[in-house]
């Protein structure tokens, strides 16, 4: 009897043990999961902000034209820096998406970086295939 109690003993024991390695294993993958899920919000703050200075840059540039337009012309290298500042940052912005799109497993346009969305065939930036 006490042969059989052992027995009984050491398989409980070999089951806790199953059970807390795969609990371990379940808190692992939902901690990853959850960092990567800041990750992707914090990215996602740094576009809104950066789109944000795209606006602002835009209008600068708008109101350089119509400086221009009514008879006050704009430097050509002043607004060449200004359009090359809002090249930089959509390039910044493009960067970031791309991360946010490995981050969540997505599909990424071999040919441009643009994430891609399911079903996709095409890239909708730069139309090719993918």
């Amino acid at each position: 009897m006490n042969e059989r109690l052992q027995e009984l003993l050491d398989a409980v024991q070999r089951t806790a043990s199953q059970v807390s390695d795969t609990a371990a294993d379940a808190a692992y993958g939902v901690g990853k999961r959850a960092g990567e899920l800041l990750s992707v919000a914090k990215l996602n703050i740094q576009i809104m902000d950066l789109k944000g200075e795209v606006g602002a840059a835009l209008r600068e540039v708008g109101e350089m034209i119509y400086a221009t337009h009514t008879g006050t012309p704009t430097e050509s290298e002043v607004l060449l820096a200004k359009l090359q500042e809002i090249d930089a940052l959509r390039a910044q912005i493009g960067q970031l998406e791309q991360e946010i799109a490995r981050l969540q497993g997505g599909a990424v346009c071999p040919f441009c970086g643009a994430p891609a969305q399911k079903g996709d065939v095409f890239c909708r930036e730069c139309g090719g295939k993918l």
